[in-house]
């Protein structure tokens, strides 16, 4: 299992205000080098935050996507990879538990990887931040 870890292949994105989507930076794969021709041999990891019951309220959640794209702002050509890799789900008066997705790309991912999180009707969730990050 791989564990190491590389502060420049980590990005940190806040989470999204009710019923919005907010989309993370993107980590740059490399153009048919390195970690590109390799993808298939490193893990990501996708943490998400304890949310607070402001953040997200009883029955309310925040689901997270994992997409690929061909530019940094992983708009042109977005593929989304895994829908729906994490869910948190507000319960109990409590907010919602911390939680982690660990996962690989498939050969065909395009050169720059990310996240997006889609926030439901209510919750003001942006206090609060999202990682993802390259597993060596």
């Amino acid at each position: 299992m791989q564990e190491l870890r590389d502060a420049s292949m980590k990005i940190t994105k806040a989470l999204p205000n009710g019923a919005a989507t907010a989309t993370s930076a993107a980590v740059d794969l490399g153009e048919n080098t390195g970690l590109r021709n390799n993808a298939l041999d490193v893990d990501f990891l996708l943490s998400a935050p304890v949310l607070n019951t402001t953040q997200q309220p009883d029955a309310k959640t925040m689901k997270y996507n994992i997409v690929y794209a061909d530019d940094a702002a992983l708009s042109t050509n977005k593929v989304t990879y895994i829908t729906t890799a994490l869910t948190q789900t507000g319960a109990g008066g409590a907010g919602a538990a911390a939680a982690t997705f660990r996962f690989r790309l498939p050969s065909t991912a395009k050169r720059y990887v990310g996240f997006e999180a889609v926030g439901s009707a209510s919750g003001d969730a942006t206090g609060a931040s999202a990682t993802l990050e390259v597993l060596f």
